[in-house]
């Protein structure tokens, strides 16, 4: 009997982990589609390589993630590692060499990543059509509404979300270096525009 009873949970917990990575996928899939409907803006000397490489929003953000890695800025992909980096996320030109070098060569997130629009599908329209109610995506929604009402995402915003995050969902755990590379986009490249073109709101 009780070998029965291990089965049948086994079974549960293996439906339960499947049915969250299918949910990921398709959370995945309805920012990938919704992103490419709207039109990618690319430099003009971009090749038809360069172009078929860039088509998917999560690769994206993880050359971010590598770069920081590469950079040995991130010594990790864990909490603990990104927990140590947005540390110094408030100190005055905090990874400012680096985020213009990265934009140098990786012209996607900026061109295409920091609208409202998009925003919105990563933390609001894909997360309610693909999860439904599961409540440990609530995080999302939760961080959304933060970050608007803060106008950036701060420390206190990514601390929060970084303690929340389950680092074995590469989906959850690429939101974090968006919202990082989002506030050195705020700080860097915003403050040189008018305050009418934020970001978010």
């Amino acid at each position: 009997m009780k070998y029965i009873i291990y089965i049948f949970i086994t079974l549960f917990i293996l439906s339960c982990e499947n049915n969250k990575y299918e949910s990921e996928s398709e959370y995945q899939n309805c920012i990938n589609t919704k992103t490419f409907e709207r039109g990618i803006f690319y430099p003009l000397n971009t090749s038809d390589l360069e172009i078929a490489e860039s088509v998917n929003v999560f690769d994206s953000i993880k050359k971010f993630e590598n770069y920081l890695e590469n950079e040995k800025l991130l010594s990790g992909i864990n909490k603990k590692d990104y927990l140590s980096l947005i540390s110094r996320i408030d100190e005055t030109e905090f990874l400012k060499k680096e985020f213009f070098e990265f934009n140098s060569d990786n012209y996607f997130i900026e061109n295409n990543l920091m609208t409202s629009l998009f925003f919105e599908e990563l933390f609001y329209d894909c997360v309610m059509s693909s999860f439904k109610n599961q409540v440990h995506y609530d995080f999302i929604l939760t961080t959304k509404d933060k970050v608007q009402y803060n106008s950036y995402p701060n420390l206190e915003i990514l601390t929060e979300l970084i303690n929340k995050v389950d680092f074995q969902s590469e989906t959850q755990r690429l939101i974090i270096p968006y919202l990082i590379y989002s506030n050195l986009y705020w700080k860097y490249e915003m403050n040189k525009k008018p305050v009418a073109n934020t970001v978010y709101n």
